[in-house]
């Protein structure tokens, strides 16, 4: 795992120093997504700033805020630029030692931008561009009143006279007038006011704007838009311009345009219903800029706004009463004795918690936490999705009350702000949430839980590709805290790392309940096939017939969302593709009426005719969770049918098709993946997987250990309460390693043949992780001329540094390609890829390096490329 290399790869970190009388400089982060450190000279008036601390610094035309890094900085060939201001008192700087220094290890070991690490760190609203606004009082405009004409008199002039201004002080009141920003007035933005263009520069402007704030001559604050959030927000919510056929083709496209954010906003706002507003609150989580993209929309008329009141947190679950804590199994004693003694000893510990599904692995983690906080400390719960687990806040809710912070995306900048103020204070010590929450300035930080370690979702597919699991061993090894990874489907890098001695393995092998874990039945389709509609076998349809007659619940899985996957013509045999993107085809919508693509996010009407041949005879592909349920309810009369997906779940829907099941007030459940994320539905008594083999196909190393996490997780939601369970897997490869170990619940088994499988692999012999290791180096671009000779480029540079590292005595190192990627392209832009693996993370950690400055953006517009490295990856797709 990335945390072994710690040690060893670890940037030295030293605090900046420098010598008497000499220009004090400081290395900042800087926001962007050049991969390159920045010098800024402290000014005279300015405190020397510590690691950690905020800083608004001068970059080209715009003002930024950055953060201090623990480097010594360089100074450039060109011109030396001044910091402008101080965010942060010395002694309490934004981030903390730790959190300095977990930023420093994240872009060095993922080879990744230091500014946009260290970006990750902090809310949105405390790192980037300098939002603040500033206008003048009434004592400031009458004290630049009284300064231009010194003959005033009345009770005003009396009152400014007293106010003496200095030249430069006098010079940034005139800047706010000649701006317009006077009393009453929503104010200039801060940025605009430093950057002086065309006119001579104000010395410390910052400085001296905060100064004039102290003596009430200007008001700073965020703006009224933050101050309007207090009470009501913009809300939107889409019109039916979309559905109203395809005249409106052309405009629609225009007004959408090429913008791959744009198209998931208008998405996510299309799958709400008609009458539901959404919060700028809830979209500005997904789309950080959505004021910007929401415009087009809005003018074209398909999305309208409207102020309403806010919602304090759009994700929250209904309180759960506090009870007394159930009794411990003899397997969840043996485990929490283990933490306990590694907390006691106050060493770093890693540990593996494998549970069985329902084995009651957060009841551990909820003891483990009481005794951190009666120890006075802090701890941290990453889960895969907030918005997926909110029983799980609610419960902790239940047990500690108000010191407990939630972490999703719903919240406001505001709010989000204010978390994190609440948590460095310590009125917050425990802290719930996805990813991201692994940085949560939590003081004293003892634990550290990763719920569910396995699931993809810890791993950022973009930007900064890092693994919160990671992260989060290296963050507690630095404070000698101890880390809970738990899962019943523990990833093959954990469960090695086990093997190796770098993880105590804890195992929950019963659950709580005096119900079994549930039955698994295979049902062969080569021998039963499905109803083409409803893709149930007879089995199948019968189990779930029994199980609602007998007043249970049910769920059916199909991991394919929409109506259908393909609409292919049956004249020219040809598939309605996207025409961005090289899947096969778009999958249909029906509620929507409309075609969309899954990887770009691409929205069309549905076609009368054959866009390749014109031919009228459009046929429907294989059925997703959508067709299914339009067939089930048709099929099984008087039974009540919900639907879980991303069409159906966003935001606080989400949450209302949770709470409605558990309520049962639906008898089946169908759905996505998103079933399978730890939800405790104690009804449901039968578990139906519709297509068991579905992605064992795929060309990417981890496909069969994906299936068999999937199968027994979501088998794992049957008989949980009170009443045994069963699973029925319809699958046309039974004799799939994944599926057959997935019937006998048979983690250990399944682990040993896989990692026994991914040994001594491909040309030379190398071991796929977690046996070796893997690092993905991805170039995109719309050319298809630029990207190869990219590609080809890097490939040559790769295979030069390899060549170089075997000759030097690491034979276990290799690198393959460049190839095209196995989805080539995606939003218009190709896709090629090297793989690098080495059977030690040393040799391969040293060809990254040194191919770092090959890296990043190259060229503009349509002929530009960009480079990336994923380290660790966990797809290669």
């Amino acid at each position: 795992m990335a945390e072994d290399e710690r040690s060893e790869e670890q940037t030295e970190l030293t605090e900046p120093t420098q010598e008497a009388g000499a220009t004090r400089l400081v290395s900042v982060a800087v926001p962007v997504a050049l991969d390159q450190a920045f010098s800024y000279a402290v000014p005279p008036e300015l405190e020397l700033p510590p690691p950690g601390a905020r800083v608004v610094v001068p970059f080209g035309a715009r003002v930024l805020i950055g953060v201090v890094r623990p480097v010594a900085a360089e100074r450039p060939e060109g011109q030396l630029r001044e910091l402008l201001e101080l965010l942060d008192p010395p002694d309490a700087p934004a981030l903390s030692e730790d959190l300095v220094s977990l930023c420093e290890w994240i872009a060095d070991y993922y080879v990744a931008p230091v500014g946009e690490t260290y970006r990750l760190a902090l809310p949105a609203s405390a790192m980037g561009v300098d939002a603040r606004r500033a206008r003048l009082s009434d004592v400031g405009a009458a004290a630049l009143e009284a300064a231009s004409n010194p003959l005033l008199t009345g009770a005003r002039g009396q009152r400014s006279a007293e106010v003496e201004l200095a030249t430069h002080d006098r010079r940034v009141l005139e800047r706010l007038a000649e701006a317009g920003a006077g009393p009453g007035t929503k104010g200039l933005a801060v940025a605009s006011l430093s950057k002086a263009r065309g006119r001579p520069a104000i010395p410390a402007i910052l400085v001296r704007l905060s100064k004039l704030a102290a003596r009430g001559l200007v008001e700073v604050d965020a703006g009224e838009a933050e101050s309007r959030r207090a009470r009501t927000e913009v809300h939107y919510r889409r019109t039916d311009r979309l559905r109203s056929g395809s005249g409106d083709e052309p405009a629609l496209a225009e007004a959408v345009g090429r913008s791959k954010q744009r198209r998931a906003l208008l998405d996510y706002l299309e799958l709400q219903a008609p009458e539901i507003w959404t919060s700028i609150s809830e979209l500005r989580g997904p789309f950080p800029r959505v004021r910007q993209l929401i415009k087009p929309l809005l003018g074209a008329g398909l999305v309208i706004e409207s102020e309403r009141l806010r919602e304090l947190d759009p994700f929250a679950a209904p309180a759960l009463e506090a009870g007394e804590p159930p009794r411990l199994t003899d397997d969840q004693e043996a485990a929490l004795t283990s933490l306990l003694g590694a907390l006691e000893a106050g060493r770093f510990r890693g540990s593996l918690l494998h549970g069985i599904t329902g084995s009651g692995k957060t009841e551990v983690y909820l003891r483990l936490i009481a005794e951190v906080r009666r120890r006075g400390c802090g701890a941290i719960v990453l889960v895969p999705e907030i918005a997926l687990t909110p029983q799980l806040a609610e419960r902790f809710r239940a047990r500690f009350g108000d010191e407990v912070a939630v972490l999703h995306s719903g919240l406001t900048p505001q709010q989000r702000l204010d978390a994190q103020a609440h948590i460095r204070a310590g009125r917050r010590p425990i802290v719930i949430g996805a990813r991201s929450a692994v940085f949560a300035p939590v003081p004293k930080l003892r634990v550290i839980v990763v719920d569910e370690e396995h699931d993809a979702s810890f791993k950022q597919d973009d930007g900064v590709r890092y693994n919160a699991r990671d992260v989060a061993l290296v963050r507690a090894r630095s404070l000698d805290a101890i880390v809970v990874l738990g899962s019943a489907t523990p990833s093959l890098e954990s469960w090695h790392g086990t093997r190796e001695g770098r993880l105590e393995l804890l195992s929950l092998t019963v659950r709580p309940t005096p119900r079994p874990l549930p039955e698994v039945e295979i049902v062969n389709l080569r021998e039963h096939l499905p109803n083409r509609e409803t893709l149930l076998s007879a089995t199948l349809r019968t189990r779930l017939l029994d199980t609602v007659a007998a007043g249970e619940q049910a769920i059916v899985f199909l991991n394919r969302r929409g109506y259908t996957t393909a609409l292919s013509c049956q004249t020219c045999g040809s598939f309605q593709q996207c025409p961005d993107c090289s899947a096969p085809s778009m999958t249909y919508h029906l509620g929507r009426n409309r075609l969309m693509c899954h990887l770009c996010g691409h929205i069309e009407g549905a076609p009368e005719r054959c866009s390749s041949c014109g031919g009228s005879e459009l046929e429907h592909g294989a059925a997703g969770t959508e067709r299914v349920e339009v067939a089930l309810a048709a099929d099984l009369p008087g039974v009540r049918v919900a639907r879980l997906d991303r069409d159906t779940s966003r935001g606080r829907a989400l949450v209302e098709v949770l709470d409605r099941f558990r309520r049962r007030e639906a008898d089946v459940l169908i759905g996505t993946q998103m079933l399978s994320k730890g939800h405790d539905f104690p009804g449901v008594t039968l578990v139906g997987v519709l297509r068991a083999d579905q992605g064992l196909a795929l060309p990417d190393f981890r496909a069969t250990e994906r299936v068999f996490q999937l199968l027994t997780q979501v088998a794992g939601r049957a008989g949980r309460g009170d009443r045994p369970g069963r699973v029925v897997l319809q699958t046309w490869a039974p004799d799939n390693v994944a599926i057959q170990h997935a019937q006998r619940h048979d983690f250990e088994g399944f682990a040993e043949l896989e990692l026994a499988a991914r040994a001594n692999v491909g040309h030379p012999p190398l071991d796929n992780p977690p046996l070796g290791h893997a690092a993905l180096i991805r170039i995109s671009g719309e050319d298809r001329a630029q990207v190869s000779a990219r590609a080809r480029e890097l490939g040559a540079l790769v295979h030069e540094l390899v060549a170089r590292v075997r000759a030097g005595g690491a034979t276990k190192v290799g690198a393959h390609g460049p190839d095209d990627s196995p989805i080539g392209r995606i939003n218009r832009r190709l896709r090629m890829q090297i793989l690098v693996r080495a059977g030690e993370r040393g040799p391969m950690r040293w060809v990254l390096r040194h191919l770092r400055q090959a890296l990043g953006p190259r060229g503009r517009g349509r002929t530009g490329t960009v480079a990336r490295v994923d380290v660790d990856p966990y797809s290669l797709m």
